[in-house]
């Protein structure tokens, strides 16, 4: 299982203070763990809702004000990191 980052994606982790990265970091390694072992995404566990509308087939993992928006392909072994911002400029 890897996790492959976009181009938005890398620009926020770059920019982000050290404490974010880190809660980022714990955050997409429990979710790379749950969907290796289990082969699913936790739902409960992590704060992730299906995406609807234009990111209908998303997902978003909440981590405090930042967001996450994924795709998980468990046939190929991948999650896709497409966006990472806070809460009201990810969806934009």
């Amino acid at each position: 299982m890897a996790i492959k980052f976009r181009k938005n994606a890398i620009k926020f982790l770059e920019k982000a203070n050290i404490e974010d990265t880190a809660k980022i970091q714990d955050q997409l390694n429990q979710l790379l763990i749950f969907v290796e072992e289990q082969g699913i995404i936790s739902f409960r566990d992590l704060d992730i809702k299906k995406m609807e509308g234009d990111w209908e087939g998303f997902y978003r993992l909440r981590i405090g004000k930042m967001r996450i928006i994924f795709t998980v392909n468990i046939d190929s072994g991948e999650i896709e990191i497409y966006t990472i911002g806070m809460r009201g400029n990810v969806y934009k």
